[in-house]
């Protein structure tokens, strides 16, 4: 019986929809916005831009805003390839998924046109096991680097590793302050016009990094060629202390209740007390 109203609750949308009139969806912009944590999970906001065309698909988008927010149930209203998010769960987890229907605005009686924005929010774990969107490597003992991952992306990719962005969308990806040794293959189009002292080449690596204040960047055109995007942070000294400390609590743990636990604790046991009777004849000599 559960099961038969998980089917109804599924199909009961795409019934209604498809007994509505016909309606009229499309694109007019689409942006991305990737906020990346210290720990290479990331806050993903997405917001679909599209215009209405006529009364139906007015009415239409209103009814479903007003009782849908499922994203399977408004890809099939608009009919819009891009009404989805645009990190695939093929490649990472997509946690606390939300969709949010604004409010329709700037109407034109004479065209028949509405606007509207649908927002879509969600979470990207951090890496684990190779999948995610950043890959996060610890090459030196305070110093992190991270990569975005390209193929976790859900946009079109030729073959030769170029993203294919549909018109009128911008990606945008922030990152801590403190990060160093930014590179991008691409240059970001808010940094177009940004000065040559911003950037730095650097022959041991044989990279051009970015030094400039900037830790928002922003890509829009049509394509992205062999996109890459890296960076660095160098954490506190604190951090190396207390994970040395960590390290050293932990090892110990796994010594005394690991399999070989009790025959440690004998023969620390043993030392303690063969150290402690050694000094007890000494003193009485």
């Amino acid at each position: 019986m559960g099961n038969s109203y998980a089917v109804m609750a599924a199909v009961l949308p795409l019934l209604l929809l498809a007994g509505m009139p016909h309606s009229d969806f499309s694109m007019k912009s689409l942006s991305v916005f990737v906020n990346i944590n210290l720990d290479g999970s990331a806050n993903i906001d997405e917001q679909l831009e599209m215009v209405i065309n006529g009364n139906s698909s007015r009415e239409l988008y209103e009814t479903t805003r007003a009782a849908y927010s499922d994203l399977t149930t408004w890809k099939t209203l608009t009919g819009l390839p891009e009404m989805r998010h645009h990190v695939t769960r093929a490649k990472t987890d997509v946690a606390d998924l939300r969709i949010i229907p604004q409010a329709i605005e700037r109407c034109n009686s004479f065209l028949g046109t509405c606007y509207a924005t649908v927002a879509i929010d969600y979470k990207i774990p951090a890496t684990q096991n190779g999948s995610g969107l950043i890959q996060v490597d610890r090459y030196k003992p305070r110093t992190l680097r991270y990569s975005l991952q390209q193929d976790a992306l859900s946009f079109e990719q030729t073959e030769t590793g170029d993203l294919i962005l549909p018109t009128g969308t911008v990606i945008s990806i922030a990152i801590p302050q403190n990060s160093e040794k930014i590179f991008f293959s691409t240059v970001p189009t808010n940094l177009a016009g940004d000065p040559d002292e911003d950037f730095k080449y650097d022959s041991t690596s044989n990279m051009r990094y970015y030094i400039g204040q900037k830790r928002i960047f922003k890509w829009s055109g049509n394509a992205l060629s062999k996109f890459q995007f890296t960076y660095e942070v160098e954490l506190p000294l604190e951090t190396e202390v207390v994970d040395f400390f960590v390290g050293s609590q932990n090892a110990v743990s796994d010594l005394i209740f690991g399999p070989q636990g009790l025959a440690a604790l004998f023969i620390i046991l043993t030392a303690a007390a063969s150290f402690y009777y050694m000094n007890r004849i000494n003193s009485q000599g």
